[in-house]
């Protein structure tokens, strides 16, 4: 069985707020950092974040990307917060504390990124440190380029279901809801990519995190 890391959680008051249009000449302002504030406390309670990776052989006739086509393998990555968090949001808009609600569901889309983000530095060691495996940048599956079909595959290969409890619906959406499935090209013959991620590379054009600033 692959092995599963647990990641630590990561969040930025100042991004989060930026992100939900939270400004201080707001007249809610306290009202905002007070729900923050005590959501931030929940988090602990909330969060089971686990990544899992497992390097493959690229020899699947259909390939996920036309920048893997030419590596000797692929990394299929899988990481998740767990169910408790999104069971968090919804159970907010069911008592109509819409605030809330909001703000946790804001706060695992940020969490989920950091939390793939940082897991780029097991992914490295392990492919490319210990193995000797030079790594692409990452590619997710989208609405764009990449069919979201491959999301099922990332979950396959990884074992993901059972490792790390993460299911998927007939129309390839993973559940729980704050999960990310992605892959990155590996080769001995090339060299380690300078970014993990590149927002200027990505098809997924309606990312909300897409920033191609310099």
């Amino acid at each position: 069985m692959n092995k599963v890391t647990s990641i630590p959680y990561r969040i930025d008051r100042e991004e989060l707020f930026e992100r939900m249009h939270i400004y201080e000449t707001q007249s809610q302002y306290g009202e905002f950092m007070r729900a923050y504030d005590e959501l931030l406390i929940l988090l602990p309670e909330v969060l089971n974040i686990q990544g899992i990776h497992v390097l493959k052989a690229n020899d699947e006739i259909e390939k996920i990307h036309k920048g893997l086509c030419e590596v000797s393998h692929i990394v299929y990555c899988l990481v998740t917060l767990g169910p408790k968090i999104s069971e968090l949001s919804t159970s907010y808009f069911m008592e109509k504390d819409f605030l809330k609600g909001l703000m946790i569901d804001s706060m695992g889309d940020i969490l989920l990124f950091n939390a793939s983000n940082d897991y780029y530095e097991v992914v490295k060691n392990d492919i490319y440190i210990k193995q000797g495996y030079a790594l692409t940048m990452r590619y997710s599956p989208d609405d764009s380029i990449i069919p979201m079909k491959f999301q099922k595959s990332i979950l396959d290969y990884t074992n993901g279901e059972k490792s790390i409890s993460v299911g998927i619906s007939e129309g390839f959406m993973y559940y729980p809801v704050k999960t990310l499935g992605y892959v990155y090209g590996a080769d001995k013959d090339i060299d380690l990519a300078a970014k993990d991620h590149d927002c200027k590379t990505c098809s997924n054009l309606s990312c909300e995190f897409r920033n191609v600033e310099e």
